[in-house]
């Protein structure tokens, strides 16, 4: 476990094993945050029982830190009585700590009363003494519990409750959806794992063992064996609730406790949950934010709650946005940790138009590719980031060439042109057949600083039979045409369909290619291709038949075979 949530009436607080984060929202909406380091941690974790003992006084103390600490970032603070501030006068300490020690005293004076004495007494008025030791203590133990269901349901349902339980619910939504490939911002807010989930269940479990085994010898024998059994039951709730949680088929057995202590949350909610977690992850030093500063976790956690509604969530956008308003690098980016409402505002603005469906391309005109930047628009195809892995493994063989001649074929924007030439002594040509993307492609050449020879030419067409190259690259379009038309909006609406279209089965280009290429490379001369998801059989075959040797593959990030490239070396 990395991180642990505990929730209170106005916010969230995540601790790690070094530091705290806790994100409120106050009376008037606005987030607020304080952060630091904790010396409250859970230790022996890696002894079973033991650490469920750890958690459960950990937790305790993280519960009333919580709680504690909310009633300062609260524009609000809790009501004072005169005894509450004598108190906190003579042992100096905050007001609010000693009205809320005085509530939790108060309240475990009841539970006593109400879970110990009361159905003990009733239990010998209507059951009487002389039943079966066993049986007795066993059905008294029942009336306990049910009296603890009983207590709370009411709970569940008093309105003073429900921010409590739904900041404990968007606790377990968050976590949830950690490490998991949920998009759609959807998460299960029931898991046996979580903090109150798991002290119910210490105390039920302790209330039904210790009236059943009902030791009834001298007072403080009485209390250490009971408080012996109370502990044991702590550790072993801990990891049952443990195993449940790892155990995805059990995780439902959680609602027979769990459905009293979480509620469905709301986004402001889950928010409020993102805040914590994003805070106690970033956060270096003692923080406490002010009105007029926006912390980078508050910003991500609407950043995410945005795209995840729309699916469109993905971490190197969200850094993208960032960087790309503040006008710096996505390393310097992630240094900065405070934004202006101006900032903010601006960041979220791009964020709505991603959710919406607009490409980050057309959002801002330029992509970053390859460590370089590209103006792009509608005349041509923004750059995807498994494109660079074509242009890395071109590379590898072009610098291996002393003055090498290179063949970008359909140069679109000219990212693969350009990156190219400013990370090689090659001499760089690029084609299109597009006269508008040839003038976007010789403005990046230009910004860029490098030299690219630009040819207005369908394919090879315009090329003289003898002008020959060491290595051709090119990243043609290789979407069947029918398939066109279920791709995604952002690629249909903002990418010319030009650069699409591979024909009917999507390797029209692939042949005229594998045709083609062998009169304009030289002796021994490569081909490097970026082809679509299971493609490579196909044009490994189109380019076995064309005389191609060597023939070899690499996948990109998300393991799927992106780039082929092959070798040159036969005549026909």
């Amino acid at each position: 476990m990395k991180e642990f949530f505990f929730p209170c009436s106005i916010g969230v607080r995540c601790q790690t094993s070094k530091r705290y984060a806790l994100a409120v929202i106050d009376e008037r909406g606005a987030k607020r945050l304080r952060s630091g380091r904790t010396k409250n941690k859970i230790i022996l974790w890696n002894f079973p029982i033991f650490r469920g003992i750890s958690y459960f006084f950990a937790s305790i103390i993280a519960l009333l830190c919580a709680f504690w600490d909310s009633t300062k970032l609260s524009s609000q603070p809790l009501p004072s009585t005169g005894v509450s501030e004598k108190i906190a006068g003579k042992l100096n300490i905050k007001k609010e700590s000693v009205i809320i020690s005085i509530l939790l005293l108060v309240s475990l004076v009841i539970a006593l009363i109400i879970f110990g004495y009361v159905p003990t007494k009733l239990s010998f008025v209507f059951i009487g003494m002389s039943m079966n030791f066993a049986l007795r203590n066993f059905l008294i133990a029942l009336v306990k519990v049910a009296l603890f269901y009983l207590i709370l349901l009411i709970l569940r349902f008093i309105p003073a409750m429900q921010d409590l339980y739904k900041f404990n619910g968007a606790c377990n939504q968050v976590r949830l959806r950690q490490g998991s490939t949920i998009k759609s911002g959807k998460a299960d807010y029931h898991t046996p794992f979580n903090v109150l989930n798991i002290i119910i269940f210490t105390f039920l479990l302790s209330m039904f063992v210790i009236t059943c085994v009902g030791i009834s010898i001298a007072a403080h024998w009485n209390f250490l064996i009971n408080l012996a059994l109370f502990l044991l039951c702590a550790g072993v709730a801990f990891e049952i609730c443990l195993l449940f949680e790892k155990l995805p088929a059990l995780r439902m057995i959680a609602l027979v406790t769990d459905f009293f202590v979480s509620a469905k949350p709301s986004t402001t909610h889950d928010e409020i949950a993102r805040v914590a977690l994003n805070e106690a992850r970033l956060s270096t030093g003692e923080k406490q934010l002010n009105d007029d500063k926006i912390s980078l976790s508050a910003l991500l956690a609407e950043m995410q709650t945005e795209l995840e509604k729309a699916g469109k969530y993905e971490k190197s956008d969200v850094e993208w946005i960032i960087a790309t308003v503040l006008g710096v690098s996505r390393a310097e980016a992630k240094l900065t940790k405070f934004f202006t409402p101006k900032q903010a505002q601006e960041i979220l603005k791009a964020t709505a138009m991603r959710a919406a469906g607009k490409p980050l391309s057309a959002i801002f005109g330029f992509v970053e590719f390859y460590g370089l930047r590209f103006d792009v628009n509608k005349k041509v195809l923004a750059p995807r980031m498994e494109t660079e892995i074509l242009v890395e493994e071109a590379l590898k063989q072009i610098n291996n060439i002393k003055n090498a001649e290179v063949l970008d074929l359909g140069t679109g924007s000219g990212a693969i042109a350009v990156s190219i030439a400013k990370f090689s002594n090659a001499k760089v040509c690029a084609i299109d057949v597009s006269k508008q993307a040839l003038q976007t492609a010789k403005s990046n050449a230009e910004k860029n600083g490098v030299k690219v020879e630009f040819i207005e030419s369908d394919m090879f067409s315009k090329l003289k039979n003898r002008k020959k190259f060491d290595v051709i690259v090119s990243n043609p379009p290789y979407i069947r045409t029918l398939d066109i038309a279920g791709l995604d909006e952002e690629v249909r609406s903002y990418d010319p369909a030009l650069a699409l279209d591979g024909g009917e089965d999507g390797l029209k280009f692939y042949r005229i290619i594998a045709s083609q290429a062998p009169q304009h490379l030289k002796k021994g001369g490569w081909l490097f291709l970026e082809i679509g998801q299971g493609q490579f059989k196909d044009v490994e075959k189109l380019l076995q038949e064309a005389g191609f040797v060597d023939i070899s593959s690499k996948k990109d990030y998300a393991k799927i075979v992106r780039v082929i490239r092959a070798k040159y070396d036969k005549r026909k």
